[in-house]
């Protein structure tokens, strides 16, 4: 016999409601809505009490990764925090302003993985004239703690959120709230670039997914997202398997909003959302958990006269990348 707690908070989120449900009916009410929110979510993630630093900024010479030539650099961005990043660009640029592209990594390694994974998109970019960063992010890449330091495959593929995550909320603060306040500062350096035109756009698979998500969703400088393989539902992604990575989870969220308010707060800029049919971290309904917080999305699209995008293929928990490209370029031209 054993007496489980899961259902217990299974029933505390169905009998309960979330404090910023989307209800807005009009751009004034949206407003509003979205400052309360991002107030809230700024406050639940510890994202405001991460500490403003001079960003100190070192250049590590050059790497050949899966055929690119990728710069490595190091950025402070908070004292004593360091994000480690690539950056990539045109090997024969012009004089043309550059456009910026943020890949977020998922959780199955770091900004070396990205090379490979979504190594499809970065090319596309760099034809296009975009610079790329890849950053790590806290807990992964060259940023993993010591129980998960080393060389080996299983130890390179892994992380370190989890003990982030049990240090982090005994400070007030969440692995996605770090995670966040990193690309803001990463942001904040490219933007500054002599050559970058200031279109900033972020794209990521999975956990990638969730950090472009909430990035965008905090930080208007994000003129277009793209999230693959992560916008469900909380209920069935993480509620009901509570064993996924501890990134997740953040203090009072269930009880504040759901993956579909932290897309109305991208309204109306530009999102694309890639989901695999066969996804099994959507949850036992699969698309239909997806589809719901699309729905919650659309409405505050359709405030604005601006639509989601959202592609569907065949596949499970993998990045596709199809329409991304032409996603990318209709973006920097409306937003020119």
């Amino acid at each position: 016999m054993y007496y489980e707690t899961l259902k217990y908070y299974l029933d505390l989120f169905d009998n309960g409601e979330r404090e910023f449900a989307y209800r807005a009916e009009s751009i004034p009410e949206h407003a509003e809505w979205k400052k309360a929110l991002r107030s809230r979510l700024r406050e639940i993630t510890g994202l405001d009490k991460c500490v403003p630093c001079a960003p100190k900024h070192e250049y590590g010479g050059e790497e050949e990764i899966n055929g690119f030539r990728a710069e490595k650099h190091t950025l402070r961005t908070e004292p004593g925090v360091v994000m480690p990043f690539f950056l990539l660009r045109q090997e024969k640029r012009g004089e043309a302003a550059c456009p910026v592209l943020i890949v977020p990594h998922g959780h199955g390694g770091g900004k070396r993985e990205t090379l490979y994974y979504q190594c499809g998109l970065i090319r596309e970019a760099l034809e296009d004239g975009f610079i790329v960063a890849c950053p790590d992010e806290r807990g992964s890449g060259e940023r993993r703690e010591f129980p998960q330091q080393g060389d080996g495959e299983a130890q390179r593929r892994s992380n370190s959120h989890r003990e982030l995550a049990q240090l982090g909320v005994c400070f007030g603060r969440t692995v996605i709230g770090g995670a966040v306040w990193d690309l803001m500062r990463l942001a904040d350096w490219l933007l500054n670039l002599k050559e970058a035109s200031g279109f900033l756009a972020c794209a990521g698979m999975s956990g990638g997914g969730q950090q472009t998500l909430w990035f965008a969703a905090l930080d208007d400088r994000v003129r277009a997202a793209i999230t693959s393989g992560y916008f469900y539902g909380v209920r069935d992604a993480l509620i009901e398997m509570p064993q996924n990575c501890a990134c997740n989870y953040i203090p009072g969220f269930f009880e504040t909003a759901d993956m579909g308010e932290l897309g109305a707060l991208i309204a109306p800029r530009p999102f694309f959302v890639e989901s695999g049919r066969r996804d099994p971290l959507a949850g036992k309904r699969g698309l239909d958990n997806v589809k719901e917080q699309l729905a919650t999305a659309e409405k505050a699209y359709r405030l604005f006269g601006a639509k989601i995008v959202h592609s569907v293929h065949d596949g499970g928990h993998e990045w596709r990348g199809d329409g991304m490209r032409a996603f990318l370029a209709e973006a920097r031209h409306d937003g020119a």
